[in-house]
């Protein structure tokens, strides 16, 4: 997808590409990355599972939990916060906004 007129972000998609409830797997520059929306919003974050490194686009939406297809690992998708296990881990988490119906993700 072509860079927006919003420096500093990359259209994504449309709006309409993007249901309630589900994921949306793209890039960023050469980056995979996960757009949800959920009742709070859109939220991004890049599409690698900090624990083995599988696509989170492939997991299961439920609510604000993303549940890993590999491990099982929940995720708050508004926050990154890793859910029910003590580890100093988190989602690396992009800027993301919508504009007259196309959805935007920041670049690094």
């Amino acid at each position: 997808m072509p860079v927006s007129s919003t420096p500093g972000y990359v259209r994504v998609g449309d709006s309409a590409d993007i249901a309630m409830g589900s994921t949306l797997a793209t890039t960023v520059g050469d980056e995979p990355v996960c757009v949800v929306r959920v009742e709070d919003g859109l939220f991004a974050f890049d599409d690698v599972c900090p624990h083995r490194g599988a696509a989170l686009s492939e997991g299961k939406l439920a609510g604000t939990t993303l549940t890993c297809s590999a491990h099982t690992w929940e995720f708050d998708v508004r926050s990154g916060e890793l859910l029910r296990l003590r580890a100093p881990v988190c989602l690396t988490m992009r800027e993301v906004r919508e504009e007259d119906g196309v959805v935007l993700v920041a670049e690094r």
